[in-house]
C-alpha cells in the first residue's frame, strides 16, 4: 500500500487506532479478572471500565464536531490519538484502569467526527467518497476482529499487551501527520453549536424515518456492548474457558459474523423497505435469550455457542445495515449526513452507556448473575423492536416516504 496517498494513510491510521481500542479493553478485562478474584460471576469492573469509556463520548458529543469542522481535520485525528497515548500512558504506570480507558474514550470521540469528515477532502466525487468511506469502514471491522484476537493473545502478559498498544497508538499518531492539513472553519462557535446539536436531536426523532432508524440502531448498539462484555464473565462460568486467546476467539465471533451479515445486507435487504429490518431484530432477540442458558465445559457446548454467536452476528448485521443506510439518506436530505451521523452516535453511546452501567449496578450492588444480566437485556431489546414492530404496522409505506409532511 502506497502511504504517500493520503487516503491510504488515513485508513492505516484507523486501522491501528481501531485495533488498539478493541486490544486493550480484552488486555484490561484479564488484568480486573486477576486483580479482583476468581469469582467472576460477581466480577462487573468490565463493565464499569467501559461506562468511563462510554461517557467521555457522551459528554463531549455536542462539542467534538464542532471541534473537528473548526480545526484542520488531519491535526483532530493528530490531536484524538495522542490523546488515548496519554490513556495508555496512564494504565501503564498504574492509574486506575477505568480512569484510563475513560482517557481513551476521550480521544476516540475527539478522533471520530473527523476520520468521516476529511473524507470529503481527501476524495472526488460522490462515487470515490463511497468507496473511501466502504474502505475506512472494511479496515475498522478488520481491526476490531484482529485486535479482540491479539488482546486475547497478550492479555497472558498485561505488561506486554499495554506497551505494544502503546507503540500501536503512537504509529497511528506519526501516519496521521503525514494526512494533508486543510483549515476548518473558525466562524464555528461551540455554545451555539452546541445548542444547535440539542435542536437536531430534536428534529431527528420528530422524523418518522429518522426516529425510526435511531431507536433501532440504539437497540442493536445496547445489547452488543452488553453481549461483548458479560461475555469475558460468562464463558468461563459456562464452557469453562479462562484463557484469554480461546476466549477472545469466541467473543470475535459475533464481529464475524455481522461482517457476513453487511455482505449479505445487499441481497436480502433494501433501503426502501427498511422497515422490515425489524423482522432481523426479532432473530437477534430470540437468540440473544437463547445462549446465556447454554452449559457445559466441553467441545460441543463450545461449538454450538460459536455458532450460536456467529448466527446472531449474521442477523445483527442484516438487522443494522439498512437502518445506517436509510439514516444517511434521510440525513444528507434534512439534516445533512454530518450532522445525522453526530445525533447518531449520541443515541448510540447513549444507550450503550444506559447499558454497561445498568449491567454493572445489577451485578455489583443487587447481585444478579451475569446469565440474569443477559438475559434481561435481550428482553430490553425485544422491548424495542417489538416497538418498531408497532411503528412500521401504524405506518404505511409511504408515510416513511419524501412526502412524510417533514420538510428535507
Amino acid at each position: 500500500m502506497n502511504l504517500k496517498k493520503p487516503i491510504n494513510s488515513l485508513n492505516i491510521t484507523q486501522f491501528l487506532s481501531a485495533f488498539a481500542d478493541s486490544a486493550i479493553i480484552i488486555i484490561i478485562a484479564f488484568m480486573m479478572k486477576e486483580s479482583l478474584g476468581t469469582n467472576d460471576d460477581h466480577n462487573p469492573y468490565i463493565f464499569l471500565v467501559e461506562t468511563f469509556f462510554l461517557f467521555a463520548y457522551v459528554l463531549f458529543a455536542p462539542f467534538v464536531g464542532t471541534f473537528a469542522d473548526r480545526n484542520a481535520k488531519s491535526r483532530v485525528l493528530f490531536t484524538g490519538n495522542t490523546v488515548k497515548v496519554i490513556g495508555i500512558l496512564l494504565l501503564i504506570i498504574g492509574f486506575s484502569p477505568a480512569l484510563s480507558y475513560g482517557v481513551i474514550g476521550l480521544g476516540a470521540a475527539i478522533y471520530g467526527p473527523a476520520k468521516y469528515g476529511i473524507l470529503k477532502e481527501l476524495t472526488t466525487g460522490n462515487k470515490e467518497l463511497l468507496d473511501a468511506n466502504g474502505k475506512l469502514e472494511g479496515f475498522t471491522i478488520l481491526a476490531i476482529i484482529l485486535g479482540t484476537v491479539v488482546g486475547g493473545i497478550l492479555a497472558a502478559n498485561p505488561t506486554i499487551g499495554k506497551v505494544f498498544c502503546l507503540v500501536v497508538y503512537c504509529l497511528s499518531v506519526l501516519l496521521a501527520i503525514r494526512i494533508p492539513v486543510k483549515e476548518g472553519n473558525k466562524q464555528l462557535h461551540y455554545k451555539k453549536e452546541a445548542l444547535q446539536f440539542f435542536q437536531d436531536l430534536k428534529f431527528s426523532f420528530q422524523n418518522p424515518r429518522l426516529g425510526f432508524t435511531l431507536v433501532g440502531s440504539g437497540a442493536f448498539w445496547m445489547i452488543s456492548v452488553v453481549i461483548k462484555n458479560a461475555l469475558f464473565l460468562w464463558i468461563p462460568l459456562h464452557l469453562g474457558i479462562k484463557s484469554g486467546f480461546p476466549l477472545s476467539l469466541i467473543i470475535g465471533m459475533t464481529a464475524i459474523g455481522i461482517v457476513i451479515g453487511s455482505l449479505l445486507a445487499k441481497k436480502y435487504t433494501s433501503v426502501e423497505k427498511f422497515y422490515r429490518a425489524n423482522l432481523y431484530g426479532f432473530i437477534v432477540a430470540g437468540l440473544a435469550i437463547i445462549f446465556p442458558l447454554i452449559y457445559g465445559h466441553n467441545l460441543f457446548a463450545q461449538i454450538i455457542v460459536c455458532l450460536v454467536l456467529l448466527a446472531l452476528g449474521v442477523f445483527a448485521g442484516l438487522f443494522i445495515i439498512p437502518l445506517n443506510a436509510t439514516l444517511q439518506e434521510e440525513g444528507s436530505g434534512t439534516l445533512g449526513v454530518g450532522k445525522t451521523i453526530a445525533v447518531q452516535n449520541f443515541v448510540d453511546n447513549l444507550t450503550m452507556l444506559f447499558g454497561t452501567y445498568t449491567v454493572y449496578l445489577l451485578n455489583s450492588r443487587y447481585g444478579f448473575s451475569v446469565t440474569t444480566s443477559l438475559v434481561l437485556f435481550a428482553f430490553i431489546y425485544l422491548l424495542f423492536i417489538l416497538y418498531l414492530s408497532y411503528k412500521s404496522k401504524k405506518w404505511s409505506q409511504s408515510s416513511f416516504g419524501a412526502n412524510s409532511g417533514v420538510s428535507k
